[in-house]
């Protein structure tokens, strides 16, 4: 392997774009129980979209190296595990899969994005994980911040249209503000980090949606990684999505993860289905 942001390198594989069986009909989402394609999935965001894969009725994939078992220790373990999530296929080569998920936490060359799309057959929908203010990266007061990566996810989103649209593959952008928390307490080594995101986690009980890049904030992880599922399913090309401490748009699902954290349920917030459905309503 060779590891970029997409954690799916595998020098060799066969890249090969599968035609789609006729007849075919364009569509924006897939229906929810297909099986999809994980990539970055050993990342914190990776592995909180891989978990919420795990409760729907997708069939979550992951690429792993060889010799990689389902006792192998990752390096952002859920709390409570030491493993990839439980319901996750580990394999050394995907199979056939209609959907993707591209979720790093640093934007990827645009060449690793078109090498890792073509190495997955069958796809039909592609989700790809931004970064707010993406459009903005031109702005005055952008340019003077040397850290934001603007360009290099404004080249990565334009990686992902291309490809797709090159291929008649339909794709949803997700455009998140700065990632924090997530179920990764334990496995976090910064402890003023870790409670940080604890806190976060705690105190963020809403969000704010726009099909414009016109928010910026920050966005937990758990969030984000519903998000990222919830677009495999919806018919929008962009949005951005960031957490809110209160708002008209409500999380009301309380420790979706059911993790136990010192004996008590971690406080953590995500929308319910029909605050998904009344949220993406709004956009």
């Amino acid at each position: 392997f060779v590891n970029g942001p997409m954690a799916l390198r595998q020098m060799g594989q066969k890249a090969a774009i599968s035609p789609r069986s006729a007849p075919f009909m364009l569509q924006m989402a897939l229906k929810g129980d297909e099986r999809v394609a994980v990539l970055g999935a050993f990342e914190r965001i990776g592995v909180c979209a891989a978990k919420v894969l795990t409760d729907s009725a997708f069939k979550p994939y992951v690429q792993v190296q060889e010799g990689f078992t389902d006792s192998s220790r990752v390096k952002w373990p859920i709390d409570g595990q030491e493993t990839l999530p439980n319901g996750v296929n580990a394999v050394t080569e995907l199979p056939i899969c209609e959907g993707a998920i591209l979720a790093s936490e640093e934007p990827a060359e645009p060449a690793e994005i078109e090498f890792v799309l073509k190495s997955i057959n069958g796809l039909q929908k592609v989700v790809f994980l931004s970064k707010a203010q993406v459009t903005k990266k031109d702005d005055f007061i952008n340019k003077l911040n040397p850290f934001n990566k603007l360009q290099q996810w404004y080249d990565a989103e334009e990686a992902v249209k291309k490809f797709c649209d090159g291929n008649e593959i339909e794709y949803t952008i997700v455009r998140a503000g700065k990632l924090e928390g997530g179920p990764f307490y334990n496995s976090n080594k910064e402890f003023q980090s870790a409670l940080e995101g604890n806190l976060f986690d705690m105190t963020n009980k809403a969000m704010k949606m726009s099909a414009e890049d016109s928010i910026d904030g920050v966005t937990g992880r758990d969030l984000a990684g519903c998000a990222l599922v919830q677009a495999l399913s919806r018919e929008v090309p962009t949005f951005s999505i960031v957490s809110a401490k209160e708002g008209s748009l409500k999380c009301s699902v309380e420790n979706h993860m059911g993790i136990e954290k010192v004996g008590k349920d971690r406080k953590v917030y995500t929308p319910t289905d029909a605050e998904w459905d009344a949220a993406f309503s709004s956009v």
